[in-house]
């Protein structure tokens, strides 16, 4: 129930810029209970995040559109990083 609490957001908004790992924020074109507008804020507030808008995907993304979603996770995942010492 957490999740459905703005309040919770709200606590956690202006911490984006403290992460310091690779995200990536997958999105639901079709998403009508949360619009693609409100994740480009992490993804525009977390440093060098990346925003994927999955097509003919709803809120739930994974269930949507799962090999769509599975193709976005495997290119971001194979993306090099830099080295971290």
């Amino acid at each position: 129930m957490a999740q459905n609490d703005q309040r919770c957001t709200d606590e956690v908004t202006g911490r984006y810029g403290e992460v310091a790992v690779p995200v990536l924020v997958c999105w639901g074109a079709e998403d009508a209970r949360i619009p693609v507008a409100k994740g480009r804020e992490p993804a525009s507030r977390i440093p060098g995040a990346e925003l994927r808008v999955i097509e003919g995907a709803g809120h739930l993304v994974h269930e949507d559109a799962p090999a769509e979603l599975a193709v976005a996770l495997r290119e971001f995942l194979g993306q090099p990083r830099p080295s971290r010492s």
